[in-house]
């Protein structure tokens, strides 16, 4: 599942006093400065009809243009004014801001250079430049100016937040982290600085970590959806899969349209055994995002596990129509169809399979069953000796290989494929069984006579193990 990081970027805008030149300007000011700012700008504007190239008059129609959001009128109004006092720093500035939002970014990288050259150790010039070049994804001057910023004004939470953004950016996570922290540490009721720390805490795999810095942010900020997602794979990975399915929940109560949320929910369920709520919260999913191939893939199984045969080949088939590179979807496909006694067209469903990844273990053994169904114990023994040539773990490949071997009279062959099979699950009467019979056909009766004692102490209801040691018993 995809996220998105929080960056709360602060473009620092700056006013001035001027000395009065006159009083209709003196009382512009006052007004401006008592915040009557409708007033002021009237009277600027006013004033800026007269006197066009009075210095104070434009720099205040400017910023007072700029504060009220007024970004098209401000460009030019600014741009006389810095013409006007090209050594003003704060007009630079606000410059800057004009332009950045306008969406002029180069020419706002420009003036800020100028407030730059103008106060080399102007903190706030260097922040809003480094957000510009955050924003335009030239992360490295960034985090020069970040630098530069961070060292002129330890404190600046933003800026501390902002930096991690940008070395996050730029795949280092190790060190965004620090960053963040200290944002947090600056100012521990900001959910932003948190949950951007929590985030990166989860990427670096500090999960306990990061889901107790989401346990808190959150409740906070319940419509972020990939938050809650954090903090249930966060809980996944520690194993509480209960917290993780209630993560979820909560935030399905702020996000029930989400398909992601309800995808998840669906495959915790599923792996927790619950058919009937993994079934609902993937058909919520189906319905939100209708066609999604990993969640009819899902979907299917489910289907399938709850022997809704039909239901389960129709939504796999679906699936894979969407995207045939779901190998999952096509092994469950293979088994539906299997389960409907339809065995050539599973046979065929695994064929394609391997043909896409000759690993699959599982799908091996299935279609060696379904060959030594058929009869074709050539093929199926093919297929169950690559199995556990991958996997030497597959215990009923071992048993499956040894029915064959032993129905083909290699009895030493059978023997040694039915003790891997035992020494694997040991208390399988079924394997017990089958190697008490290998020892049998060996004359090896002892032995045999052992196997199916132990089969009918693992399973004492076991027919076969039972009549066997029976007919040894009146030999």
């Amino acid at each position: 599942m995809r996220w998105l990081a929080l960056i709360s970027l602060l473009w620092v805008t700056l006013s001035w006093t001027q000395e009065q030149q006159q009083p209709t300007v003196a009382e512009a000011v006052r007004l401006a400065n008592a915040g009557r700012t409708q007033e002021a700008m009237a009277m600027f504007e006013a004033l800026y009809q007269r006197a066009p190239d009075n210095v104070t008059v434009v720099n205040w129609l400017g910023y007072l243009y700029l504060k009220e959001g007024r970004y098209e009128e401000a460009v030019p109004i600014l741009e006389k004014a810095v013409q006007l006092s090209p050594r003003n720093s704060e007009v630079w500035n606000n410059l800057g801001n004009a332009y950045l939002h306008t969406g002029n970014i180069q020419k706002s990288i420009q003036a800020y250079r100028k407030v730059l050259e103008l106060k080399p150790n102007d903190a706030d010039a260097h922040y809003n430049i480094a957000n510009l070049y955050t924003k335009t994804k030239q992360y490295q001057q960034a985090v020069e100016h970040y630098q530069k910023a961070i060292q002129l004004n330890p404190r600046d939470a933003n800026a501390h937040n902002n930096l991690g953004y940008a070395y996050q950016m730029m795949s280092l996570p190790s060190r965004a982290v620090a960053h963040y922290k200290r944002a947090v540490e600056l100012e521990p009721n900001n959910a932003t600085f948190r949950y951007n720390y929590a985030l990166v805490l989860h990427s670096l795999g500090r999960w306990s970590e990061a889901t107790t810095e989401l346990e808190r942010v959150m409740p906070r900020m319940p419509n972020e959806a990939g938050g809650w997602l954090k903090l249930a794979e966060g809980y996944t990975r520690m194993n509480r899969i209960p917290q993780a399915i209630g993560a979820l929940q909560k935030g399905l109560a702020s996000n029930p349209d989400n398909a992601d949320i309800h995808y998840n929910l669906g495959i915790l369920y599923l792996q927790q055994g619950d058919l009937a709520a993994a079934a609902t919260a993937l058909q919520n999913a189906n319905r939100i995002k209708p066609n999604d191939a990993e969640v009819l893939a899902q979907l299917g199984l489910v289907y399938l596990r709850q022997n809704r045969i039909d239901e389960a080949i129709s939504t796999l088939q679906l699936a894979l129509e969407r995207d045939p590179k779901l190998i999952d979807a096509r092994v469950n496909l293979g088994a539906a169809h299997r389960l409907r006694g339809d065995r050539d067209k599973a046979i065929e469903l695994y064929e394609q399979v391997f043909q896409q990844d000759p690993g699959r273990v599982p799908a091996r053994v299935a279609l060696g069953d379904l060959l030594m169904e058929k009869g074709d114990l050539r093929g199926a023994e093919r297929h169950y000796r690559n199995a556990v040539m991958r996997d030497p773990r597959q215990h009923s490949a071992w048993n499956n290989l040894g029915l064959i071997l032993l129905q083909t009279n290699r009895i030493d062959e059978a023997i040694r494929a039915f003790e891997r099979a035992v020494s694997l699950e040991p208390k399988s009467a079924t394997y017990l069984n089958n190697l008490g019979v290998a020892y049998e056909r060996k004359g090896q009766v002892a032995r045999a006579r052992t196997m199916y004692q132990q089969a009918l102490q693992a399973d004492p209801n076991f027919t076969d193990a039972r009549q066997n040691l029976t007919r040894l018993s009146r030999r």
